[in-house]
């Protein structure tokens, strides 16, 4: 008889947790795939009952030291950072000893949101040891394809404001301002900045037009890394748009994460939005 081949099990995971559903889902994956996994919660960041049930840690986002000691001790070779990160004041940050010294090194006022997450991300590999990889690697096929999620297409009127919205999200990517943007009958009714995209629909209810409703347009920076900070869209976001106002979502196919692809196509749908990956 012939030996049975023994498949190595995958390297232990540490999730660095920022805000949204999309953490829960990395957690669900691991646990799915009999993965071991170690989530730190940001704190100011994760939701509250993140990894309540989960081996965990909360540190503030600037807690360098306590980090590389955490991968240590937890025998951590991979990490993945996901979840929605609001930008935090050095006072917020909380940064200790090493921290400082690599914040200054990179210079953390000087810098873009991307360009501070690249920052960040190459000074956890370099300190830690662990190797960084994107959200994607766990979660497999909930990388937006191109075309129709669900039954609801665009119109002529939609198709213009989605090319509208591509323009204006790329000048965004561009100056490493923002993802997102909302066009509705070829006026920009805002962009995204420090405040997310679910604050940036909340603001932009109060600025809807009458007739057809805006669009939703997220696309990924040109000089973004996919490891970390993707575009992510998911039930939380249709939700949002619908209350907004919004009839459809516009998002950049292969580089958008899907969070929840069957309850997002079914609210949608529900909602009446249409969303569609472009290329």
């Amino acid at each position: 008889m012939g030996r049975r081949a023994v498949t190595n099990p995958p390297p232990k995971l540490g999730i660095i947790a920022g805000g949204g559903a999309a953490p829960r889902r990395v957690i669900e994956a691991c646990r799915a795939q009999g993965r071991a996994f170690f989530v730190v919660c940001l704190e100011g960041q994760a939701e509250k009952t993140l990894a309540h049930d989960a081996p965990h840690i909360w540190l503030p986002l600037g807690a360098f030291g306590r980090l590389k000691e955490t991968v240590a001790a937890e025998s951590i070779a991979e990490i993945v950072m996901i979840g929605h990160v609001r930008r935090p004041s050095l006072l917020e940050l909380k940064p200790d000893w090493l921290a400082v010294r690599l914040l200054a090194k990179i210079g953390f006022n000087s810098l873009g949101d991307d360009a501070l997450l690249r920052s960040i991300g190459k000074v956890i590999e370099q300190e830690t040891g662990a190797r960084l990889i994107g959200a994607h690697d766990i979660l497999g096929g909930t990388v937006m394809k191109p075309g129709l999620l669900g039954h609801i297409a665009p119109d002529a009127q939609a198709e213009q404001d989605i090319a509208r919205g591509i323009s204006v999200a790329r000048a965004l990517g561009m100056a490493d301002v923002g993802q997102s943007v909302v066009v509705q009958q070829g006026l920009v009714l805002g962009v995204e900045a420090i405040e997310g995209t679910d604050a940036l629909l909340t603001r932009c209810h109060a600025l809807k037009r009458d007739g057809p409703g805006g669009i939703l347009v997220k696309c990924a920076k040109p000089q973004q890394d996919d490891r970390f900070d993707m575009p992510t869209i998911g039930p939380d976001t249709v939700r949002a748009a619908a209350a907004a106002g919004l009839r459809g979502i516009a998002v950049e196919s292969g580089r958008t994460l899907l969070i929840d692809r069957d309850t997002t196509r079914q609210l949608a749908d529900e909602a009446g939005l249409f969303i569609i990956g472009i290329g």
